[in-house]
């Protein structure tokens, strides 16, 4: 029963993950590295995400996951220890979690986005208006977007510093 849980419990991981557009192994991974807390190999992982995925239908090859790897990596959502020639072994990051490791890399992305379209809008010698007014309420957008991220960031870690701070007054009573 407890496989089937935890293999239920991945599932859900992976197809959060899809629909935010990703391989739906990232979620596994974070959800087995959540399950079973320590550090792990590729071969590992794809061992036993092997085990609690037996059908062929499920990609957990090597090349599968080391691919998702990167992208979790990538996201901070897992860090990287060892060396190429010892090997690598991964394990989630302390405070990592899907949701602010999604939203922190939209704020990334939106500033590359802004960025990119102030150096468009610098170059606009010719004073294109409606080319000046796209530009406009595209930097603007992603800058409000920006700055609720920020906000429900903040947020998040004042909440998670509350429960953090409630359960340490808990053990100490």
């Amino acid at each position: 029963m407890s496989d089937e849980l935890r293999r239920e419990f991945l599932a859900v991981m992976g197809e959060t993950y899809e629909q935010y557009g990703y391989p739906s192994y990232c979620g596994w991974i974070e959800g087995l590295l959540l399950l079973e807390m320590h550090e792990w190999t590729q071969n590992e992982i794809s061992d036993r995400l092997g085990q609690l995925f037996p059908d062929s239908k499920y990609p957990t090859s090597v090349p599968s996951v080391n691919r998702a790897l990167k992208v979790l990596e990538a996201y901070g959502v897992i860090e990287r220890s060892g060396s190429r020639k010892i090997g690598y072994k991964y394990r989630l990051r302390p405070s990592s979690s899907l949701i602010v490791s999604m939203l922190q890399r939209f704020m990334t992305v939106n500033e590359n986005f802004i960025k990119r379209l102030e150096t468009l809008a610098s170059q606009n010698i010719k004073g294109d208006a409606d080319l000046k007014n796209a530009l406009t309420y595209q930097i603007d957008g992603a800058r409000l977007w920006n700055q609720l991220i920020e906000r429900l960031l903040h947020s998040i870690s004042r909440e998670k510093g509350a429960k953090q701070r409630k359960g340490e007054i808990r053990k100490k009573t």
